[in-house]
C-alpha cells in the first residue's frame, strides 16, 4: 500500500508544477487573464503578471475570453 501511494505521488507531483505559466491577474476582480488575450492588454492599471498557480491561491477566476491561457 505504502509502495502504491509513493508511485502515485510521483506521477502526480510533476503534472501540478506543469501548470505554472505567467497570467496577467486583476487585482480588483480577480479575473486572470492569458498573456495573449485581447483583455490582458487591455488590463493596465490594475493588472500584475503572476504565476497561474498564484492566481488561483488569490481567488483568481479565468477570463470567459482565454480561459485563462
Amino acid at each position: 500500500m505504502k509502495k502504491l501511494l509513493l508511485i502515485c505521488a510521483l506521477v502526480l507531483a510533476p503534472v501540478s508544477f506543469a501548470a505554472a505559466y505567467p497570467v496577467s491577474y486583476n487585482v480588483n476582480t480577480k479575473i486572470y487573464h492569458g498573456r495573449g488575450c485581447e483583455w490582458a492588454h487591455k488590463c493596465t492599471k490594475n493588472c500584475i503578471v503572476i504565476d497561474h498557480t498564484d492566481a488561483i491561491r488569490r481567488g483568481g477566476r479565468p477570463c470567459k475570453v482565454c480561459h485563462g491561457k
